[in-house]
C-alpha cells in the first residue's frame, strides 16, 4: 500500500514538538477533521509530516485538531 505525506500547519508542528515521541523520530496521533471524521493511529514524522494512506484525500486545512494517541 502506498503512503503519502502532507506538511502540517505550524500550529500543529509547535504542538507536537513539545509532546513525547512514540518512537525514534515519529509520533502516533489521531487526526480530527472539521467534518467530524477522526483518522486513528496515524504516524507523524519529525513532528511535521502526516503520513496518509493512498485512499485518504485530505488537505492540511481540513484538520481541526491533532491529539496523541493513548493506549
Amino acid at each position: 500500500m502506498e503512503t503519502r505525506t502532507i506538511k502540517l500547519p505550524d500550529i500543529y508542528v509547535n504542538l507536537l514538538v513539545n509532546l513525547p515521541e512514540s518512537g525514534m523520530g515519529y509520533q502516533i496521533v489521531n487526526v480530527i477533521l472539521h467534518s467530524g471524521q477522526v483518522l486513528h493511529h496515524h504516524k507523524v514524522l519529525n513532528s511535521e509530516l502526516l503520513m496518509l494512506e493512498e485512499n485518504e484525500h485530505i488537505r492540511a486545512i481540513d484538520i481541526a485538531n491533532i491529539e496523541m494517541e493513548t493506549n
